[in-house]
Formats: C-alpha cells, sequence, structure tokens
C-alpha cells in the first residue's frame, strides 16, 4: 500500500520530493499502513556527535486525514554544544501553524516558507547522499 498524500491545505510547501522519499522509505520498510494512524519516520546520521559535527537528525510525522496522508510535523534536531542533549533547532508543526527556529524563535508565515524551502532542499540532497539510517513507528 502506498502513501497518498493530501497536500492542498498545507501551508508550507511540502515538494513533491519530499513526498516519493517519504513513500519510499515507507515501502523499502514494508511498513504496513493498513492499520496505522500516526507514523514517525527518523532520519539519522548514525555517526552524529557534538564533537565530531554530522547531519542533524530529522523527524518527520505523518497523520492519516480523511483525504489522505498529511505531514503533520517536521523536527530538525542538533546539539548546542558538547555537552548539550539534542535540541529541536527547527520544528514546523504544519497542521498547528506554528513554526519554530532556535535562536530565531517563532516565525511568520513568511519567514516559515523561506526557511522550510530551504531546509528540505539541504535535507533531500542529504538524503541522496544517503547520510541517513531511516527508522520508522506508528500506531
Amino acid at each position: 500500500m502506498s502513501l497518498d498524500f493530501d497536500t492542498h491545505s498545507l501551508p508550507l510547501p511540502v515538494s513533491d520530493e519530499l513526498l516519493a522519499l517519504l513513500r519510499d522509505e515507507t515501502a523499502q520498510a514494508e511498513f504496513c499502513l493498513e492499520r496505522v494512524t500516526v507514523m514517525t519516520l527518523r532520519f539519522e546520521d548514525p555517526g552524529y556527535s557534538p564533537e565530531r559535527g554530522g547531519f542533524h537528525p530529522v523527524h518527520i510525522r505523518l497523520v492519516r486525514g480523511l483525504n489522505g496522508w498529511l505531514v503533520d510535523s517536521v523536527t530538525d534536531f542538533c546539539f548546542q554544544g558538547p555537552d548539550s542533549p539534542l535540541r529541536k533547532e527547527l520544528d514546523f508543526n504544519l497542521l498547528d501553524g506554528e513554526y519554530f527556529m532556535l535562536g530565531w524563535g517563532w516565525l511568520q508565515l513568511r519567514e516559515a516558507c523561506d526557511v522550510f524551502t530551504l531546509w528540505q532542499r539541504n535535507f533531500l540532497f542529504y538524503s541522496l547522499m544517503q547520510c541517513f539510517n531511516v527508522s520508522i513507528d506508528g500506531h
């Protein structure tokens, strides 16, 4: 079963390439979508650390809507120092219309669109470089 997305009401410009990546990852993982209403795809660089750097972990949460799957949230995590736990650097809550960037605070929709577009382009490039291990969970 493939992921069909409902993108008509999303406030941020979620690209066809990102949606294709999410479809591919769920298909490769043979994740059973039949009874799932919420799922999270976790993209993680196993070598990412405060000392060595690397690619930020990203969690993308999807919820099943009446007309297909909706991208609920996209969260990009980072370390802020050698002894720091992972913190949310970017948090796009698409269904709630709330957007946050560490160091800037809450973003207006126009700012969020610009930041999301840039983030999305970079994330897709890193994914093509196969920088992430992907895991999926849902309920």
